[in-house]
């Protein structure tokens, strides 16, 4: 079925192909010929309102923000449009603060038994674990079972105590859930960018 297909390769998207397209995206920093953020928002701190416009323009969403998952049994173009949207979530912009790596890692060290407590998989304690994407870019929360559109959210900043605003100043762009049917992406950029597809884990 070309929906499942498709589904195939959102999945591969999320899991084989972020570190590289992150770290790709990393290098326009240094380019001279990088285009600078629009005056309106150039004076802003990274730490500014994750709910404010976004300084670079995302990709149409394949899905309302009120309904944020995209299902198998949804047209190819969703599909698509939801593959790029993914990566755009995540792509670092030129205005976007580095990674700093010993929060990463320090907030992975936080987050694991926090994500354990929240599994409600029978397999929790063989495939629940936390892994820093791109040093620290993206921040996946592996589960076997419980990973919905507010789990990123639960689990960061509620359980954990750190504000999206802080994880983008500290140039962390997407913390992700991945179970067994679904994976959920968190922007850090916007508190309200959150999508869903239909994504079973494949390690």
């Amino acid at each position: 079925m070309p929906g499942l297909k498709l589904l195939s390769v959102l999945s591969a998207v999320a899991l084989g192909c972020a570190g590289a397209t992150l770290a790709a995206c990393d290098t326009p920093k240094a380019t001279p010929d990088a285009a600078p953020a629009p005056s309106t928002t150039a004076s802003a701190p990274a730490s500014a309102s994750a709910s404010a416009a976004p300084s670079y323009p995302m990709p149409e969403r394949p899905v309302p923000k009120t309904s944020p998952t995209v299902g198998a049994g949804m047209p190819d173009e969703v599909q698509l449009k939801a593959i790029s949207y993914m990566a755009a979530m995540r792509a670092p912009h030129p205005d976007d603060a580095p990674i700093d790596e010993a929060f990463a890692k320090d907030l992975q060290r936080k987050l694991g038994p926090i994500v354990l407590s929240m599994d409600t998989g029978h397999e929790r304690a063989k495939l629940n674990r936390v892994e820093l994407v791109a040093a620290g870019r993206q921040i996946d929360l592996l589960m076997s079972a419980g990973c919905a559109a507010e789990t990123p959210t639960r689990a960061a900043v509620q359980r954990a105590g750190v504000s999206y605003a802080a994880l983008l100043s500290h140039g962390v762009l997407v913390i992700r859930c991945n179970d067994s049917r679904t994976q959920c992406l968190q922007s850090t950029r916007d508190t309200t960018d959150v999508l869903c597809t239909t994504a079973p884990r494949h390690k």
